[in-house]
């Protein structure tokens, strides 16, 4: 068996010429003299040779002529017979992640803006925060983060915020209980710092402006469903500070402060707090707060305000507090304008996509798109949700009977990380179900203990396990067939109606709390200050915005991650030398890759030996022909074969190898057998 060495393929993005020299691929069977005496005719310079290239097949250069331009001597060289190809060396722009399968991802033109109409208004290409270019270059496996949202709650059941919804490791839900000694019972999720409890579920279901700032910074990315959060790697904690009609208590704000500062102290990787909040009155209270966050660490991103006015002249707070952990953040409309309605001037520091935001709203209170069942093998038992109770998609385990489900002596030890199967009577809902989550239960399957219709509510949306309802008779055969494993779903139907748009500050805020968040996750070493600065700076600059906000600048998640924008992030660039000096086409191992290539295909940029080829090749037990490479994450593969060497003739060995960081290996199961000659090769799909 004969292996190509492997080849990039040609990147998504549309290339730029260089300048830099000509890629020329002789014949393999152009002679050492011959390739000389072209040499000496055009008077060629050898930037670069490439032995291991080309001992595979013709001879491989980088050439200059030093009395032709770069598209003379390609003319003139792809007329030479001797030459198989002659082409411009090309720099490519590291092409971008692939866009999330979030259906409503479309919409977002905050993270994507391709001129697509937003409610009738169609933007400007690039007038967005660069999501998918900045993913493509984060850091594989982050550290876990969390951002505080600072609002009115946040809907704890919205399929599309639960799967990132923090959780408190030290606190049992609902027993009541200071479980982990920090002054807060039942902090589950957050707290309600207002009502001075464990419940902060979205105080203004019809504004919902809690729960649309959590969808904005964490929606749960790449499930099929809805939006994609901003830093949908991250964990987003209710903080709630709002009276019952939805006004900030500053005190309220103060203790949620307070908690944060708290819980960061005990382990939480708490990055920043969103305040999406202004008012003309000062507190010195809260800025003595704010600064203690600083001091423990947290960036606080504070919304600008709505009223279109110069904040310098006219301040309002907590924004013109200007700390050195505060990030003041203005309004944009998909054009890359400053939006109308937003507040402006010297003490504002960026701005961020504002206008048009689509996200997540509370959908509690319309539940009758809610679809549940039971299902044991072959059966299947139609079911009804219990309302406000928690939502799958989901969930498989075995089955427990626990009775009527009343007393923590009806709940069996076995009971514990499976599903409790409970009988209605004798007692309500939230008092059952809450028992059941004492033992342990992962969810419930209530059953009725007649015929009598109902419809089954628990008191609130707590976070609740899911929960759903059979009849009589169902309950009594998924009794009478224990033990035995099912499959419960209680889901909303994810639709329009789970999701508004809005537009503000307030909306503009959380997309610069998710860059924090998507700073600490990459550069989880630096401080608050660093942290912001690295926000700041990594700004684009804006004709409209010059002159309006200090950095003159919208929010720029590429310049966060690649601060001196060399197409190279900031951290991979310390993590191999120490420092963000290196540039993109240097080649300090000497290996024939520059830095830049190196860092596209997932090897050491300082080791000649680590380079992107087949490590590993040879016949199977079974006849075949498998063949091992390296991997970076986030790259996609392609291994192909061909008969012959001929221009054309290869396709692909199977599906494409999304990188994990790992080597992959790839078998022909039939080579041997069927082909005893035949050439592999593997490609770079993406980026």
């Amino acid at each position: 068996m004969m292996i190509a060495c492997a080849q990039p393929a040609a990147s998504a993005v549309a290339p730029n010429l260089t300048g830099e020299g000509v890629l020329v691929r002789f014949k393999p069977g152009a002679t050492g003299s011959h390739i000389a005496s072209v040499r000496d005719l055009h008077k060629l310079q050898i930037i670069r040779d490439f032995p291991a290239l080309s001992a595979s097949g013709g001879v491989i250069l980088h050439l200059r002529s030093a009395s032709h331009s770069d598209p003379e001597l390609i003319a003139l060289l792809n007329g030479d017979p001797s030459v198989a190809v002659a082409e411009p060396n090309l720099t490519r722009t590291l092409a971008a992640a692939q866009a999330p399968n979030d259906p409503l991802f479309v919409t977002q033109w905050a993270l994507r803006n391709t001129g697509q109409p937003i409610n009738g208004i169609s933007g400007t290409p690039g007038a967005d925060i660069r999501y998918l270019d900045a993913l493509g270059m984060a850091k594989p496996n982050p550290p876990d983060t969390v951002i505080g949202i600072l609002d009115t709650g946040i809907e704890l059941t919205h399929l599309d915020l639960t799967p990132n919804l923090w959780t408190n490791p030290g606190e049992v839900p609902w027993d009541n209980l200071d479980n982990d000694a920090n002054g807060k019972v039942d902090d589950v999720h957050g707290f309600n710092f207002y009502d001075n409890n464990g419940n902060p579920s979205d105080v203004d279901p019809n504004n919902a402006h809690g729960t649309h700032l959590a969808g904005i910074i964490a929606a749960a990315a790449k499930n099929s469903q809805g939006i994609a959060g901003a830093a949908f790697q991250t964990r987003f904690m209710p903080l709630r500070i709002t009276t019952s009609t939805g006004g900030v208590d500053v005190a309220s704000e103060i203790a949620a402060i307070n908690y944060a500062v708290m819980m960061k102290g005990r382990g939480v990787n708490i990055v920043a707090l969103n305040a999406s909040f202004t008012d003309p009155n000062y507190s010195s209270v809260e800025e003595t707060a704010i600064q203690a966050a600083g001091n423990a660490g947290i960036v606080y991103c504070c919304a600008a305000g709505n009223a279109g006015q110069d904040n310098t002249a006219n301040p309002v707070y907590p924004a013109n507090l200007r700390l050195p952990n505060m990030i003041v953040v203005a309004a944009t409309d998909s054009d890359d304008s400053l939006a109308s309605y937003s507040n402006y001037g010297t003490k504002v520091d960026l701005a961020a996509p504002g206008t048009d935001i689509h996200s997540t709203k509370t959908i509690w209170p319309n539940l009758a798109g809610v679809g549940a069942s039971v299902i044991r093998g072959g059966t299947t038992y139609p079911a009804a949700p219990v309302y406000y109770a928690g939502t799958t998609t989901g969930l498989t385990d075995s089955v427990v009977d626990c009775g009527q489900g009343n007393l923590p002596t009806d709940y069996p030890p076995a009971v514990n990380g499976h599903i409790a199967l409970v009988m209605r009577g004798g007692g309500i809902f939230s008092n059952k179900l809450l028992t059941a989550m004492k033992a342990g239960a992962r969810g419930v399957v209530f059953y009725n203990h007649d015929t009598s219709p109902i419809t089954p509510t628990v008191t609130d949306a707590k976070a609740w396990v899911p929960a759903v309802f059979l009849s009589n008779a169902d309950g009594l055969a998924l009794k009478a067939a224990l033990p035995a494993s099912v499959t419960i779903t209680s889901a909303p139907l994810i639709t329009s109606a789970a999701y508004k748009y809005a537009s503000g500050t307030s909306t503009a805020t959380p997309f610069v709390s998710a860059a924090v968040a998507f700073a600490a996750a990459n550069y989880p070493s630096e401080t608050a200050a660093q942290r912001v600065a690295r926000v700041i700076n990594g700004t684009t600059p804006v004709g409209a915005l010059a002159g309006r906000v200090l950095s003159g600048g919208r929010l720029d998640l590429t310049g966060i991650i690649d601060g001196d924008r060399d197409q190279m992030p900031d951290w991979w660039e310390i993590q191999h030398f120490g420092s963000t000096a290196a540039t993109a086409g240097g080649d300090p191992d000497g290996d024939g890759f520059t830095n830049l290539q190196e860092y596209r295909i997932g090897t050491l940029p300082n080791n000649p030996f680590s380079r992107f080829t087949i490590t590993q090749a040879g016949t199977t037990a079974g006849g075949g022909f498998s063949i091992t490479f390296p991997t970076a994450a986030e790259v996609v593969y392609r291994v192909e074969f061909s008969e012959s060497l001929a221009a054309g003739s290869w396709a692909a060995l199977g599906a494409d190898v999304s990188g994990t960081g790992v080597p992959a290996t790839v078998t022909d199961p039939a080579a041997a057998t069927l082909h005893p000659r035949r050439f592999y090769r593997v490609r770079i799909v993406s980026p």
